[in-house]
């Protein structure tokens, strides 16, 4: 019986060496064969059935390969909220299964990159194989962001929103030292979208609801397997072989490639005694970056100088004769005028200045895309233009808004609140319940603001043109005004049949300043008449 036992612990240490030996082989072609089964075609459409493709591929490969605890943990990542989220995604249809088309590749591209690093020696960040080995999640990750940006009128855009706010926590395999509160920001950026999805879906259909608790649920799951797994980065193999461009096998079969150009099928894995597989062709020829261009160095400088120095006398050569009419030591004119004036059309008559560069067309500005998320403990609101349904009913007391470029929009806070700011906007309308502290408004021009409840204070700092319209409760209100124009507030009052109505009162811009024993004395001018 011992030597049995020992007979067969001996079988496993081998078959263990063997297996070892294989996946040292195979270390440029395994991380490839996966994503090959894992993605397929990566085109506008994908091929029916692929949602579900990536978890069922997932077991079927892990046992050609070594199944490292970092691929491991991926793996039940995929297998668990991924794929609930893809099904779902299927089920829901229509752009939602699109987006999740990307999103498959997407995951499969950073199983893939995982892989690598596992087997690999950790490239600098700022090194082209480091950006080679990134390249197809970053191309994914376009994708997903694009479909959202071109169905925003789309009935389910808000469900794109959510994807996209929050897949750019994928991009946690480029962070350092401390990946998993990035995941964490980006979670959170969707979960304003995702609250939204519920409120408008949850009587209507319980699919879309289930679809948003299984993407978050897999937001939250990446969070906990980068905390668990790669807590201060991307974890690479100090005893792996160098990563290069050979090993990456990337080049002619990226998921954006066209069917024409994929690359050939991969060559089976050897046998265990067999000789390991010929190395991947090398990827094609890098476009050759420009020669920069040589500066003139010191030495080609001052020689031009020494040579301009030697030429003695004949270096006046090139100046022009001054005719004696012009000279002031001989025409005391001259001199008393303090002018000497050049003849029209030679070359020392002063010239003109131009005019200025016309100032940029506003149809030829950047404009910036549209923003509404929470950083932290502040709601950020940007760039919104034309857009009258602006609308935040998610804010809670503790939290602030910011609200930065809007032009021609209203914008709606359902909620108390404790500051409100308004920064650079234009023909913007606010309406706003209540506030713990201030609302301030800064550079900002043909604005209207509402409050329904109370406010301590109301700042404005070059504004121009403002309406401020306050309610009963909030008529103790304190308003500072600064470099401010046309400004008028507007109180409530009751008419003779018993309504409300809204009397409009100026706020003074003219002020008259005397000196009164000594001291200055400032008060606001009042025509009359």
């Amino acid at each position: 019986m011992a030597e049995i036992s020992s007979l067969s612990s001996l079988l496993k240490r081998l078959e263990a060496a063997t297996t070892k030996l294989e996946d040292l082989a195979m270390a440029g072609s395994s991380a490839s064969n996966v994503s090959s089964s894992l993605t397929g075609s990566s085109s506008a459409q994908a091929p029916q059935g692929q949602l579900s493709q990536l978890a069922e591929t997932v077991p079927a490969s892990s046992q050609q390969e070594s199944t490292h605890p970092h691929v491991e943990g991926f793996d039940e990542l995929l297998n668990g909220p991924a794929k609930a989220y893809l099904d779902l995604s299927k089920t829901i249809g229509d752009v939602v299964e699109e987006q999740a088309n990307y999103v498959s590749s997407l995951l499969a591209a950073q199983r893939e990159m995982i892989s690598v690093a596992t087997l690999s020696q950790k490239p600098p960040l700022t090194s082209d194989v480091f950006r080679q080995l990134l390249e197809p999640t970053q191309k994914e990750l376009t994708k997903v962001i694009e479909i959202r940006e071109k169905n925003r009128s789309n009935a389910l855009a808000t469900h794109l929103t959510v994807v996209a706010e929050g897949i750019p926590a994928l991009g946690w395999v480029t962070i350092e030292p401390k990946p998993a509160p990035f995941v964490g920001e980006m979670k959170d950026s969707a979960q304003f979208y995702a609250n939204r999805v519920v409120k408008d879906w949850k009587e209507k259909s319980q699919d879309h609801v289930l679809w948003v608790r299984a993407y978050m649920s897999l937001l939250n799951e990446l969070q906990n397997y980068v905390r668990k797994f790669h807590t201060t980065g991307l974890v690479w193999n100090p005893k792996g072989t160098p990563l290069d461009s050979n090993s990456l096998k990337r080049a002619s079969a990226t998921p954006t490639a066209a069917p024409a150009a994929a690359a050939p099928a991969p060559a089976p894995a050897p046998s265990a005694g067999g000789p390991p597989p010929p190395p991947p062709p090398p990827p094609p020829p890098m476009l050759d970056a420009p020669a920069p261009i040589k500066k003139a160095s010191a030495e080609t400088d001052m020689s031009a100088v020494f040579a301009q120095l030697n030429q003695g006398e004949a270096i006046t050569a090139g100046l022009r004769k001054v005719d004696k009419s012009k000279m002031t030591h001989k025409n005391p004119e001259l001199r008393a005028s303090g002018m000497v004036t050049s003849s029209p059309g030679k070359p020392g008559s002063p010239k003109r200045a131009g005019p200025g560069a016309p100032p940029k067309p506003a149809s030829l500005t950047l404009k910036k895309p549209p923003k509404l998320a929470l950083e932290g403990n502040k709601w950020v609101v940007e760039n919104f233009e034309n857009n009258n349904e602006v609308i935040l009913d998610q804010v809670e007391l503790n939290q602030s808004v910011y609200i930065y470029g809007c032009k021609n929009s209203t914008i709606q806070i359902k909620s108390k609140v404790t500051t409100i700011a308004m920064d650079s906007c234009s023909k913007t309308g606010l309406c706003v319940d209540s506030l713990i502290s201030s609302l301030d408004l800064v550079n900002s021009k043909s604005v209207q603001v509402q409050i329904l409840g109370r406010a301590p204070t109301v700042s404005l700092d070059k504004v121009d043109s403002c309406m401020v319209y306050l309610s009963k409760e909030c008529l103790d209100v304190e308003i500072l005004t600064s470099k401010c124009s046309a400004v008028n507030i507007l109180t409530p009052e009751a008419t003779e049949d018993g309504a409300d109505d809204f009397i409009e009162r100026p706020v003074p811009e003219q002020f008259l300043t005397k000196i009164i024993d000594g001291k200055v004395v400032t008060t606001a001018v009042e025509h009359s008449g």
